[in-house]
């Protein structure tokens, strides 16, 4: 029998084409892999950060509900404008009122709040708690200076008033010593007033007709 020697051919190379096709579909594959590791580990590290303790004070506190809707609406438009309309439970827009609270409840009150403990903080927080009661935790537990510590102190030692009883000409007044910026007071005043109009919480004709209040000295 003759043998007849049949010299192989080299497998046939991939088509540009091709290589182009695995070498996307490879870059794919890790991408999908580097997502769900970082996913993963934002998972867990939302898991392990605390929710902010429950809401304790040893001082007298004021039921936001009490309050007269206008004043409650001054020191939202001092803090956070936007307040109500934050997403619940969303880390990357939690509002700034919760997010101080929390510093609060804390007593980190030297950390920073825009960090992503303090924002996944306040979302679980957000998640749990309706935005009036939110607020409420936070204006019964805010430093408003001269020593007062809550709203209920605020108002005694800057009208000798309940919270309940304040204007709006003075909650606006009192919101300023909550300001992000901490203007002049009546510069403050006036910025918190203005903003209640441009959000709708304050009539026009009622902004106008409101005077500067005066504060018992320190």
């Amino acid at each position: 029998m003759t043998v007849v020697d049949v010299e192989q051919q080299p497998p046939a190379m991939p088509s540009p084409r091709r290589r182009h096709l695995r070498w996307i579909a490879g870059i794919l594959i890790a991408m999908l892999l580097a997502a769900g590791g970082f996913l993963g580990f934002v998972e867990y590290y939302i898991s392990t950060v605390p929710e902010p303790g429950e809401f304790r004070v040893d001082h007298p506190i004021v039921r936001i509900e009490d309050l007269p809707t206008e004043v409650a609406n001054a020191f939202v438009a001092a803090v956070d404008p936007d307040f109500y309309a934050d997403d619940a439970g969303n880390v990357f827009n939690t509002s700034l009122i919760t997010r101080r609270y929390v510093l609060l409840a804390t007593q980190d009150t030297e950390a920073d709040e825009s960090t992503w403990r303090i924002r996944i903080m306040a979302g679980k927080l957000q998640e749990k708690y309706a935005y009036a009661e939110i607020l409420g935790f936070y204006l019964n537990s805010a430093d408003y200076g001269r020593g007062a510590v809550g709203l209920v102190a605020a108002a005694q030692a800057y009208f000798g008033k309940q919270p309940a009883q304040l204007t709006v000409a003075e909650a606006a007044l009192l919101a300023v010593q909550l300001h992000p910026d901490r203007p002049q007071p009546e510069d403050g005043w006036k910025q918190v007033l203005d903003t209640m109009v441009q959000h709708g919480t304050l009539g026009k004709a009622e902004r106008a007709a409101l005077t500067f209040p005066r504060a018992r000295n320190p």
